[in-house]
């Protein structure tokens, strides 16, 4: 942003310090928006701004029993809690082998008899991992991945997982049925053979403050890219650490409040969604606005945002940012959008809100935060953009399309003390 601020120092003069941020803030989202029409298309064109030298491992999370007990019981009464599914092998062996896995202690017998009386009832349609019983798709990456330290890339293959509690392989679809979780056959279940089964990886990042101790440009650039996230407080707790060399733990020193409460945990309900999920971590209240968040989907809980809605409050509330010209800053969000095979050179009056698919929120080096789609057996977690990249760019070019993205980053805070233009203008 420093690059166009300053050249508005005359209007500091005449106007003022507060006309001076306002005008610069207006610039800035003008002139981004004109310059930056296009799409990325390449992962490598994307660039860190600020490369920190940080530690990271993956862990696995999993739901708390009492979430998978909630859902199975909840989903009777409450249609907004999404209910619990199996994917049972149609092979005997396969299914006797799971079966081994979940029983309770002498319960295999019966629960074999109950998982064959309920693929017999069950219909024929495979489970695609792909889409979700509630027609969204959940794209992430595979455990295996391996995490890079800060300046390497990232390996390892990449997958799918759905809203199953054992997901399948793409080749399986013939070979599983969908079948519902209801309160009898839970009750033959280990609950906790069940969520060891939901289990997603998280990757825990670390930073070593005792080797920014002679960087100081470093640690005043994490300060001022933090500052639009945090309170006063909570960026002096982070500052206090970095002077006395002391790590600096991503998930609970730098996240902001709402995402550090929601990081590794797991929702019940249908709906809280990764666009949901991107636009809290800017702005926590904007998600229950009723200028934003328009329509209550039937069947999911109010805070879910749609493709719609998140492409409207982005072309009204942020600016877009160029990533050849501007290198990723923390919080920056960043929109996956599936492109028509046969695209050329689109202007921003030619992207259809249909296009979007995914959002998520940049960190630093190579990581970011995100959730998966709007099952809750979709946690919040960090993770590597590389990893998300290569799995939507696999997963848009399944439907016949190509991933481009486009980078968004919220104004100054004080540009943004109105709330978000009415959208009396837009019709669904």
């Amino acid at each position: 942003m420093r690059e166009y601020c300053s050249k508005t120092v005359s209007v500091r003069k005449f106007r003022g310090p507060a006309m001076m941020v306002v005008f610069c803030a207006v610039f800035v989202m003008l002139s981004s928006r004109a310059d930056a029409r296009g799409f990325t298309t390449r992962y490598e064109s994307m660039r860190a701004s600020l490369t920190l030298p940080a530690h990271a491992h993956e862990i696995q999370v999993a739901p708390a029993l009492e979430q998978i007990e909630r859902r199975v019981q909840a989903a009777e009464s409450d249609s907004r809690v999404e209910p619990l599914y199996l994917a049972v092998p149609v092979d005997d062996d396969e299914r006797a082998a799971m079966a081994l896995k979940l029983a309770k202690p002498k319960k295999y017998r019966a629960l074999m008899a109950a998982l064959d009386a309920e693929l017999a009832k069950s219909t024929a349609r495979p489970v695609d991992p792909h889409v979700d019983p509630h027609e969204e798709a959940e794209v992430t990456t595979g455990s295996g991945d391996r995490v890079a330290q800060a300046g390497q890339e990232p390996q390892g293959a990449h997958g799918n997982q759905n809203n199953m509690v054992n997901p399948v392989a793409a080749d399986d679809l013939n070979k599983t049925r969908k079948i519902r979780v209801h309160p009898d056959l839970f009750r033959l279940m280990s609950a906790a053979a069940v969520t060891t089964r939901m289990q997603r990886t998280h990757v825990r990042v670390s930073i070593d403050s005792a080797r920014l101790l002679d960087k100081p440009d470093a640690r005043g650039e994490l300060l001022a890219q933090l500052a639009p996230f945090m309170e006063a407080d909570e960026l002096r707790k982070v500052a206090g650490k970095l002077r006395i060399a002391q790590q600096l733990d991503v998930d609970a020193d730098l996240l902001p409040a709402g995402p550090r409460r929601a990081v590794k945990s797991f929702e019940i309900f249908r709906g809280p969604n990764c666009f949901m999920t991107a636009l809290a971590f800017q702005y926590p209240k904007m998600v229950r606005s009723q200028l934003v968040n328009i329509k209550t989907e039937r069947d999911h809980h109010e805070v879910m945002i749609n493709n719609d809605e998140l492409w409207r409050v982005l072309q009204s509330s942020f600016y877009e940012v160029d990533p050849a010209r501007s290198p990723l800053k923390f919080g920056d969000m960043i929109v996956f959008f599936q492109l028509p095979a046969n695209l050329k050179s689109p202007t921003d009056a030619d992207i259809s809100y249909r296009w979007v698919k995914h959002a998520t929120t940049y960190l630093f080096n190579d990581f970011a935060y995100s959730k998966g789609s709007k099952s809750p057996n979709s946690p919040y977690l960090v993770g590597t953009l590389r990893s998300e990249w290569r799995a939507w760019e696999k997963h848009v070019a399944s439907g016949g399309g190509n991933l481009g993205v486009k980078v968004f980053r919220k104004p100054l805070k004080s540009a943004t003390s109105r709330p978000p233009k009415a959208l009396d203008d837009w019709l669904y």
